[in-house]
């Protein structure tokens, strides 16, 4: 269980939203789920990363190819390890004479979401037993409510600005993360909800 961090003590822009992205790759960033691999598959032969989150005036979207750079994404072993690369970059991007606080770093969250925590355990031991997959990240196995409550943490603790989730298999995990832990994150007032969820879960899943 990750321990309970203390905030940074950093200025941040009380407007400033949680980012939430998605990487997604092939049948999922599991090993044996990409050994599913269907060539129609749309993702077969590229990866995709995508904002599910939409901007205030002051956050602006995210750029992954700004320069200098706006957008920093970090694996971390645990949370705390997060935190400390976090606070890390803001000296950085402050010794620099940049405003900390118009980079954003996100958190690789290597996650399989299902109705139930025991559902979720299952499909990795599955998935493992086929192609066991250490991760080099943070990592969440459960519900989608116990991954927004997750994400929110991150934001409380100012862990992170956000996170990237990396999908372990498709396309269930990205339907719960799309259609049920975004809402989530938007109804407590952390996120905005971008206006292409629908249209990630169009092309990239089955729609429940």
């Amino acid at each position: 269980m990750s321990p309970v961090l203390a905030p940074v003590r950093t200025r941040r822009v009380s407007q400033k939203t949680l980012r939430v992205a998605l990487e997604l790759t092939a049948n999922g960033h599991h090993p044996a789920a990409k050994s599913r691999l269907n060539v129609k598959n749309p993702l077969a032969h590229s990866d995709y990363w995508i904002e599910l989150t939409s901007t205030t005036e002051i956050d602006g979207p995210l750029d992954l190819v700004a320069d200098p750079p706006t957008v920093v994404r970090v694996r971390a072993a645990d949370l705390r390890d997060a935190q400390r690369l976090r606070a890390g970059i803001r000296a950085d991007a402050i010794a620099a004479g940049r405003d900390p606080d118009t980079i954003s770093v996100l958190l690789d969250i290597e996650t399989l979401i299902a109705p139930t925590a025991f559902e979720a355990r299952i499909e990795l031991a599955q998935l493992d037993a086929v192609q066991p997959h250490p991760s080099a990240t943070v990592t969440y196995i459960g519900t989608p409510n116990g991954l927004a409550g997750l994400i929110a943490d991150i934001a409380a603790t100012e862990v992170a600005d956000g996170v990237t989730l990396r999908p372990l298999e498709l396309p269930a995990s990205l339907e719960h993360i799309v259609l049920d832990v975004v809402p989530a994150l938007a109804e407590r007032g952390l996120t905005i909800e971008s206006a292409r969820l629908s249209d990630v879960v169009d092309q990239f899943g089955a729609r429940r």
